[in-house]
């Protein structure tokens, strides 16, 4: 039996040039968000405190592209999610989340959308050639009116729940235009704006509702009319676009997330700013979104994803960051002696996910091929290697987080392990054929190591190398070769001529994709595209074939490694399964289902009895065997 001990979410997708919506419920205690295609939901008293259960945090996987905005019902009963391409998803909050509707709005970008206060409606604003924003019955879709006036795409709708119903719409034509209903209709519109409108919202109490755009302006509006009262007084400084806005659940307040790297808190009464902290200078600091969850918790939205939690009780303080990665993951290690997760994927960042405590990230700047920790015997400092697709390798310090200069290899890297027993060098196979031995630079290079391209590599530190390469090209008797050989080479010095061949495995039928050492070096294992698991015994000198019948998956196996002790392998499949397979039980499997959408990517052993997982939804999952 399998369970899950551990659950690390992505962070809210975000995009530069667009607001991040990211909303909470009723409570002010789940904070949704959303993350490639998925919706996701996380408790943020346990957030705050750091410590959140897998149980905890949830993720809705009902939409096939891409998730751009999501509510939940006042009544907690539903969540209405949109997506990039104009559908409008209806799903339950509780029980098993079964989907009850799904409406097609337009072909273009759902960007934001509302419930009535009694949850009985539904509003939604975005890109569509001729219709842009809609008002519906939540269960049916039957429209309520029209919401039109706006000649270019609507950034921000708002829903006035108190009868009678308003609703507001903010868009990329600078007009702020209000509507009446139902059944909803124009009413009047306002170039306040000198610049895109960003986000419209009404206050809780209905009285207000404000716009905040790309020029800096923050306005502020009567509920019931419509009517423009004033523009909030600017403060010194400020540039860049207001992206976001929130109400305060007093409705005395709001709070704006700001190009500028700035969140300010601003008087409804007073028509100025009350209170403003600076995030920071860089471009990932930008603030792109904000939610006002209860009286005293502000959450904001750093480009590059961060979750920011402010106490705004008495002025504006940070009271923690939430940090990690956005966006597919690809690799994943364990530093056995710390046991931290430290893990990557193509948006170019790694995070350091220690046992306990908060996640560390490391920004490199380009998609991360390969992450390499070290066991439990290396004697350096807590750190782990990275691979990245500017074809350069860095040191990562655990603790910190801080990357070390890159080395330079110049040519893109198939795979990576350990030269040496002291793990302070890696040899790397590239796509030209070619081996690198790399410590601070390339200490030696051997061109034209291997006769085809590599397709998986692995290592056993100090001992052994395994590399596998792609198919010969030709035919023989018109047929395509099905000979996909994996090559097992000795270490018998760290130098460039002491990597000796050994024998050759061939087993295989098609691309070879994952190779693994078990710790003790009594065995290789090997996984292909055709979703076929070998295991190799080497102890006796000759490598031999012990177990090829390990065909359960039913995609390709894309991940592998040994649990500590070597006797139980774990394997990832693009099929979204893990299987635990033991070698004194060949017969007998452990299966995991439908672990990572989109498929699993890479898996780490952690211990004898626990290892993790990462996937294309961008979890990284801690399982446990008992």
């Amino acid at each position: 039996m399998a369970q899950t001990l551990r659950s690390i979410p992505p962070l809210p997708s975000t995009e530069r040039g667009t607001f991040c919506s990211i909303s909470s419920d009723k409570s002010g205690e789940l904070l949704l968000y959303c993350s490639g295609s998925n919706v996701i939901w996380r408790p943020l008293s346990a957030m705050a405190a750091g410590t959140e259960k897998p149980d905890d945090i949830f993720c809705w996987r009902g939409h096939v592209k891409n998730t751009t905005c999501a509510a939940m019902s006042p009544n907690s009963q539903w969540v209405v999610s949109g997506d990039v391409t104009g559908s409008l998803r209806l799903w339950g909050a509780k029980g098993e989340h079964a989907q009850k509707n799904e409406y097609k709005l337009w072909d273009g970008v759902v960007k934001d959308v509302a419930w009535s206060d009694d949850s009985g409606r539904l509003v939604a604003a975005g890109d569509g050639k001729e219709v842009r924003a809609a008002a519906m019955i939540w269960d049916t879709g039957s429209k309520t009116g029209e919401v039109t006036g706006h000649t270019k795409q609507v950034n921000s709708i708002a829903f006035r729940s108190q009868r009678p119903f308003k609703v507001v719409t903010g868009g990329e034509d600078m007009q702020v235009i209000f509507h009446q209903g139902p059944p909803f209709k124009f009413v009047r519109s306002h170039n306040a704006h000198s610049n895109f409108v960003n986000c419209v919202r009404y206050s809780p109490d209905g009285a207000w509702f404000a716009s905040a755009g790309s020029d800096s302006k923050l306005c502020l509006y009567e509920g019931k009319e419509g009517e423009f009262l004033k523009e909030f007084a600017k403060p010194d400084g400020v540039s860049g676009s207001f992206w976001a806005m929130a109400w305060s659940p007093d409705s005395a307040r709001c709070a704006t997330a700001g190009g500028d790297k700035k969140l300010r808190i601003w008087d409804r009464e007073a028509g100025a700013q009350v209170a403003e902290a600076t995030v920071g200078t860089a471009l990932a600091d930008m603030q792109v979104g904000v939610s006002w969850a209860s009286p005293s918790r502000v959450v904001s939205v750093c480009l590059d994803g961060r979750l920011l939690l402010w106490d705004v009780t008495s002025g504006l303080s940070l009271a923690g960051t939430i940090n990690g990665t956005q966006g597919p993951l690809n690799c994943l290690a364990c530093d056995k002696k710390s046991k931290s997760l430290v893990y990557g994927g193509t948006e170019g960042s790694v995070a350091i996910a220690p046992s306990s405590g908060p996640v560390i990230r490391a920004s490199i700047g380009k998609g991360i091929q390969h992450v390499l920790g070290h066991s439990d015997s290396f004697a350096g400092k807590p750190e782990a290697w990275i691979v990245s697709l500017d074809d350069c390798i860095r040191k990562i310090a655990l603790e910190t987080g801080e990357a070390s200069a890159p080395v330079e290899v110049k040519e893109f890297m198939v795979g990576a392990g350990w030269l040496d027993a002291g793990e302070s060098k890696l040899i790397v196979a590239t796509g030209k054929r070619n081996f690198h031995c790399i410590s601070d630079s390339i200490v030696w290079s051997k061109a034209d190591a291997v006769k085809r391209r590599p397709t998986a590599f692995a290592s056993l530190a100090g001992k052994k190398v395994a590399v596998a390469l792609e198919q010969p090209e030709g035919q023989t008797g018109g047929m395509s070769s099905a000979q996909y050989d994996i090559h097992l080479l000795d270490i018998l010095d760290e130098t460039a001529d002491g990597l000796v061949e050994k024998a050759l495995l061939q087993k295989h039928l098609a691309e070879v994709c994952a190779l693994r050492f078990s710790p003790t070096g009594e065995h290789l294992a090997s996984s292909d595209a055709a979703h076929k698991i070998v295991v190799w015994g080497l102890s006796d000198g000759n490598p031999v074939a012990k177990i090829s019948d390990w065909n359960f998956h039913t995609a390709r196996v894309s991940s592998l490694d040994w649990l500590e002790g070597g006797q139980k392998l774990v394997s990832g499949s693009l099929d979204r399964h893990l299987f635990v397979w033991d070698l004194q039980k060949p017969d007998s499997r452990v299966q995991i289902k439908d672990t990572h959408k989109g498929g699993v990517t890479a898996v780490a052993a952690v211990s004898d009895a626990s290892f993790a997982s990462t996937g294309h939804d961008g979890f990284v999952l801690l399982h446990g065997l008992s």
